[in-house]
């Protein structure tokens, strides 16, 4: 019997960690396997590798490897790849295979890096198990499909590409797999995936389902209940959803009524995280109504949209829905109190600094004041965007960057992980990427966090300002101002964006009251502007009085603005206005829009979970508040005169 280990180490787990994902990947692919009599009598499992342990103390643990597969992404390829050379320098003859989302689809791994025997290609359940049965029987490799590897003349073999029809394979939380690991490590709670379908109807260019052109396949109803119930059982803290289009079939509701009713039971899982339907607005709705009940999902429906631009949209093979629709779906979401969440890429092809800008000042014309992302465009290997006709196409460079944990104590991996970043398209110059990336993080902390949202959505709506005009005015601001202390904050993010377009080293952006813990660029800005608040709003006086604003407004808006925003220490501020200022925030947030009113009266504004030191308030607000509109005092009365 010859021993086999399979690899798969979770984002951030080292030894000794509260928190870790179980292997769900490697979890499948041995399940499937071990189905087979012929591995069976073969192969001995030993052991899920799943933490980010010391290199030399797994090779140490290991019993005579003959057989070490690792499955890879962007968060554990370099730890892979570590792994792998130190174990084949220990055990020469032991077979190393790689597979995953991270193994690009040609020999570029084979003839990098010597310690990797076999690649595998596309979804690999099938592909292990006849992998695995060859291995055991001493055949040909060249009948096993989907992989590459060298032959004994050392030339490198690809062998056919055949597509999976099926998704009939066992369970690993059902058939025990993960039981070992859960009872040896009682310290560690765990988080899990929970796949129900596989595959996606649409061929988006950034992801790597596009170029699969995969039909959406359906795990049985019957085995995803009963892996809801293992993990109510075993008490899962965190459940992300594998499916690309969750709540694109009308059977999702019946699993989301599954999750509901096994924390409602149980109390478990705590939490879970789903991507959303791009197509299917109405199933979407009922499942968001359904976790918000019971405090399930935090962050709410996912209305992505990548890029604003059709040019882009036309070059990355995707279409979004009018954007009236998605003006009353936010409002029909904002008024029954349910979250919603948007995205957008920075980077994509045909994108300019004029385009992004107003794709997200877009966002807030049609009611996304509050939850929006910009995530850096990675070049993943598989992707349509990740193939070489592509990039020349498009002009696309990448720069290879460093992950970095926010919200951990300044600590990098032992083993650093990183990503391709796109940071130059011909359409937009490194230095535009820049500008973009700080764009975003300064709308993300004046508006999304809420220091001038009330500023900007007055304007935009009395006086015609654009958004993308009041925010880059701010970038024209601080420039000419270099002394100001907010100039200070924007110039670290820029200086930040500049070396990261450059490749080098990732700087991490920390808050001295929270100690060393790492924050990203916008909770950095919103951090320190809070730590000196009057001096922030009072050196931006001269911009914001730059747009003429009626004196009395301007100081309602000034004092409402100042005093609604959450802090430590803060816990109810009153002041006296002369116009509804909050009432008519709140109508704009459903978009309902209509002229400022008079109104004498004092706002008294609390916050109903006061927190009075800085760590705290970083974790609770600026970290776990970002996707749940907690910049603001949420307990607001009118005191009439």
């Amino acid at each position: 019997m010859k021993n086999v280990y399979f690899v798969q180490v979770d984002v951030s787990a080292s030894l000794g960690a509260q928190n870790a994902y179980l292997p769900y990947t490697a979890g499948i692919l041995a399940a499937n396997a071990w189905t087979s009599g012929i591995v069976k009598q073969n192969f001995r499992f030993k052991e899920f590798i799943f933490l980010r342990e010391n290199i030399d103390g797994v090779v140490k643990r290991m019993e005579s490897p003959a057989v070490i597969a690792f499955s890879n992404y962007c968060w554990n390829t370099e730890y892979n790849k570590a792994l792998a050379a130190a174990l084949k320098k220990a055990y020469p003859d032991c077979v190393t295979v790689f597979g995953g989302h991270n193994v690009p689809n040609d020999f570029s791994f084979l003839e990098q890096f010597e310690y990797i025997d076999i690649l595998c290609h596309g979804e690999g359940e099938d592909t292990v198990k006849a992998l695995f049965e060859a291995l055991a029987l001493n055949e040909p490799l060249r009948n096993v499909p989907n992989i590459s590897f060298r032959d004994e003349n050392g030339s490198f073999v690809r062998t056919e590409t055949v597509c999976q029809r099926t998704l009939d394979y066992p369970s690993p939380y059902l058939e025990g797999w993960f039981d070992p690991i859960v009872e040896a490590h009682p310290e560690i709670t765990f988080n899990v995936i929970l796949e129900t379908s596989r595959g996606c109807p649409h061929q988006c260019a950034y992801c790597d389902w596009g170029l699969l052109k995969s039909k959406v396949r359906m795990f049985s109803l019957e085995r995803i209940k009963a892996e809801i119930a293992w993990m109510s059982a075993h008490k899962i803290a965190f459940v992300w959803g594998a499916d690309a289009n969750f709540g694109l079939f009308s059977r999702d509701l019946e699993i989301a009524d599954a999750l509901v009713q096994a924390k409602e039971t149980t109390g478990y899982p705590e939490r879970m995280r789903m991507n959303y339907a791009k197509n299917n607005y109405e199933n979407v709705f009922a499942i968001v109504k359904k976790f918000k009940e019971c405090e399930f999902d935090r962050i709410g429906a996912t209305l992505s949209f990548q890029s604003l631009s059709p040019e882009v949209l036309k070059n990355i093979g995707r279409t979004n829905s009018d954007l009236e629709f998605y003006k009353n779906l936010l409002a029909k979401y904002k008024k029954e109190n349910m979250k919603t969440y948007s995205e957008l890429i920075l980077g994509l092809p045909g994108e300019t600094y004029e385009s992004f800008a107003k794709g997200i000042a877009t966002l807030f014309e049609i009611g996304q004041h509050f939850v929006f992302e910009v995530y850096g465009c990675i070049l993943l290997p598989n992707s349509i965007m990740g193939q070489k006709e592509y990039v020349e196409k498009f002009g696309i460079r990448t720069v290879r960057s460093e992950i970095i944990r926010p919200h951990f104590q300044n600590e990098a991996f032992s083993i650093p992980e990183y990503n391709n970043i796109v940071v130059e398209t011909n359409s937009m110059p490194r230095e535009m990427w820049v500008r973009s990336q700080t764009y975003f993080y300064l709308a993300k902390a004046l508006h999304g966090n809420g220091l001038l949202r009330a500023f900007a959505i007055w304007l935009h709506n009395e006086k015609g300002v654009p958004y993308d005009r009041f925010y880059d005015g701010i970038i024209n601001y601080y420039e000419e101002n270099p002394s100001l202390f907010g100039a200070g904050l924007y110039r670290e993010i820029k200086e930040r964006a500049d070396g990261l377009s450059l490749g080098e080293t990732n700087r991490k952006l920390q808050f001295a009251p929270c100690g060393d813990i790492i924050w990203d660029d916008h909770e950095f800005f919103v951090l320190n502007a809070l730590y000196r608040k009057e001096e922030f709003y009072n050196e931006l006086l001269p911009y914001l009085r730059g747009f003429e604003i009626p004196e009395d407004v301007f100081e309602d808006l000034l004092a409402y603005q100042k005093n609604i925003i959450r802090e430590p220490f803060a816990a109810e501020r009153r002041v006296s206005l002369r116009y509804d200022v909050h009432g008519y925030l709140t109508d704009a947030y459903v978009n309902v829009i209509h002229p400022l009113q008079p109104k004498e009266h004092t706002l008294v504004m609390r916050d109903s979970e006061p927190i009075n030191d800085w760590p705290r308030f970083g974790k609770y607000v600026i970290w776990y508040g970002r996707m749940g509109w907690a910049s603001y005092k949420d307990d607001v009365k009118v005191e009439e005169p």
